[in-house]
């Protein structure tokens, strides 16, 4: 513990509460989904954001005390720091503002009027939601490519079983593989005080897998069918585990895991704060 504690800065900080009561009345039997969709890449450069740790709240003057996980930062000035602060502190109000279950994007061309909704359009939380899936679908086209080795494996074991399945008759390999980060493990220290995020961690699923009642996929052909489910087996088997550990450590994804903590935070405020 004391090691972790090393890497921490505390302020406290003053915020008046400027949103509506209705928002703490938002209140989900479990964590928020934060949804995504297709990406991979080589993970080339770890790093760690500042990121919300710990809060409480003094009700009496409205402020805040934060506990600040400096992160991968090094050398941070006080003002750095304490803009920091206030950016995680931004998002953790968005989170308080908005329903739980506003926290989705969907970048789908075939779907363009439902890759956002329109509240969290107009906030910064959205525009790292929408970066961090333009993230995945990259990453999603890197790990598949055949100029990959877990691509080339990909490529190589699907056509054998197209043809397996369809011998000489002419087809289309199917693509309907659909990656969404969704949250992970997180353990949390809840007391009258305030809340210690432990862990806290994204996962990387099909869309198939996390939502158990999608019928997004229909096809004609059983042989079709069969093929897309090999498809997907391999993408679990070969892609999904770069693309979780890309997600939970790259730094283009630290952007999201720095509103994820804040999220989080806002998450139990709602609950423990609800009828206050």
């Amino acid at each position: 513990m004391a090691v972790r504690f090393k890497k921490t800065a505390v302020f406290i900080l003053a915020f008046l509460l400027m949103f509506e009561q209705s928002g703490f009345t938002q209140i989900s039997d479990r964590i928020f989904p934060v949804y995504f969709t297709p990406s991979n890449a080589v993970l080339t450069d770890k790093f760690r954001p500042v990121h919300l740790r710990y809060l409480s709240f003094i009700p009496g003057d409205n402020s805040f005390q934060l506990l600040l996980d400096k992160g991968g930062a090094k050398d941070l000035s006080i003002d750095a720091l304490q803009a920091s602060a206030r950016q995680v502190m931004d998002y953790f109000f968005i989170g308080l503002t908005l329903p739980n279950e506003s926290f989705w994007v969907n970048l789908r061309p075939d779907q363009p009027r439902n890759i956002i909704g329109p509240e969290l359009e107009k906030t910064d939380v959205g525009k790292v939601f929408l970066e961090a899936d333009v993230n995945l679908k990259k990453d999603l086209a890197r790990f598949t490519s055949p100029d990959t080795p877990e691509g080339k494996q990909y490529w190589d074991a699907l056509y054998a079983k197209a043809e397996e399945l369809f011998g000489s008759d002419e087809m289309s390999l199917p693509t309907f593989t659909r990656p969404w980060i969704v949250p992970g493990e997180i353990i949390i220290r809840r007391n009258a005080a305030g809340a210690y995020i432990y862990k806290a961690t994204l996962r990387v699923y099909l869309e198939q897998d996390y939502f158990k009642n999608s019928s997004v996929f229909a096809f004609e052909d059983e042989r079709m069918k069969m093929l897309n489910e090999y498809s997907s087996a391999l993408v679990r088997k070969l892609i999904i585990p770069m693309l979780s550990r890309e997600v939970n450590v790259s730094r283009r994804y630290a952007p999201l895991r720095q509103v994820y903590y804040s999220l989080i935070m806002s998450q139990w405020f709602k609950e423990h704060f609800s009828e206050k």
